[in-house]
């Protein structure tokens, strides 16, 4: 990471290592891992779907991490847009249609996520090219 590619690049990492702690988490204590999933309607809480859950945020991590390494590769950087986009179709979806987490459990994933989004958008015309 270079000094002259800003602070974006610094967040992402920072995402990255949250989502690839996260994901161990999921494998260290599944039932825990699970708790934002706790709304009226979640499924039961089985190691197999924290352990999904699991890869699903370690790969987010790498993907992650490999953009904020080389932030100026676009097919990274719409790699790492497209996690962000993910994590709010995920928790929106879960939270909306699902049911199965509750506003208060997901509010800070949320804004981390609209956060890096938005800044990734707005962001994306000084790295490309």
């Amino acid at each position: 990471m270079a000094q002259e590619d800003g602070y974006l690049a610094y967040f992402i990492l920072f995402t990255a290592v949250m989502a690839t702690l996260h994901g161990a988490i999921c494998y260290i204590s599944p039932r825990a891992s699970l708790k934002p999933f706790s709304g009226p309607s979640s499924p039961p809480h089985t190691p197999l779907l924290a352990h999904m859950y699991g890869v699903l945020n370690i790969t987010m991590g790498a993907i992650r991490a490999y953009t904020a390494w080389d932030i100026r590769n676009m097919a990274l950087y719409d790699l790492a847009l497209g996690t962000y986009v993910g994590v709010i179709w995920l928790l929106g979806s879960e939270m909306v249609v699902g049911r199965t987490v509750r506003v208060g459990d997901v509010v800070v994933p949320l804004c981390v996520t609209v956060v890096g989004l938005g800044w990734m958008v707005g962001a994306r015309g000084a790295y490309a090219g």
